[in-house]
């Protein structure tokens, strides 16, 4: 029972990654701010992203850097893509706060020349 049980979760997990995790990560690195896309957009354009991204890190280790396609190093080149869109999210973020913080600074002080 419990050998069969962790093998569905296996599969479920392991599609749920293959599938969406990978297009969800760089949809959020390539349109940083939620408005820019509904929630159902971003889930079409991740399982579309996912399914290419799959596909191309798979022909990029195998041709490019020649290492061997086993599911392991599959998993690797996916984890470490999703990592870098995530980390290139983040700083997307980071930037956007910063200039939104400048104009709304600059925005103050030509209240205050103009009340002077």
């Amino acid at each position: 029972m419990l050998p069969e049980l962790l093998s569905g979760l296996r599969i479920i997990f392991g599609l749920l990654f293959l599938l969406f995790v990978p297009g969800y990560a760089l949809t959020l690195a390539l349109f940083p701010r939620w408005k820019e896309l509904d929630f159902i957009e971003r889930i079409g354009f991740a399982c579309v992203l996912s399914i290419v991204t799959v596909m191309l890190s798979t022909l990029f280790i195998d041709l490019v850097l020649h290492v061997p396609t086993t599911a392991l190093n599959i998993i690797a080149a996916l984890l470490t893509l999703t990592a870098l869109a995530l980390f290139i999210w983040r700083v997307e973020i980071l930037v956007i706060r910063v200039v939104e913080k400048r104009k709304r600074s600059k925005r103050e002080v030509g209240k205050e020349d103009a009340e002077k």
